[in-house]
C-alpha cells in the first residue's frame, strides 16, 4: 500500500506548470497537423485561411 503524503503532494504541485504547457502544445500540434476546421477556425491569425470570400 503506497500513501501520498505531504511531500509528494508538493512535488507534484512543482510539475503542473509544465504539464500544462506541454498539454497545450500537444493540443496546438493536433490542431495543427490535422487541420482541425472546428477549433481552428477561432485561432488568431491561423482561422483567417478558413474565411470565405
Amino acid at each position: 500500500k503506497m500513501r501520498l503524503g505531504r511531500k509528494h503532494i508538493e512535488i507534484a504541485t512543482r510539475w503542473v506548470p509544465s504539464a500544462m504547457v506541454y498539454g497545450g502544445t500537444a493540443g496546438l500540434a493536433i490542431v495543427y497537423f490535422t487541420d482541425w476546421k472546428l477549433v481552428a477556425q477561432y485561432l488568431p491569425f491561423y482561422g483567417g485561411k478558413f474565411k470565405e470570400g
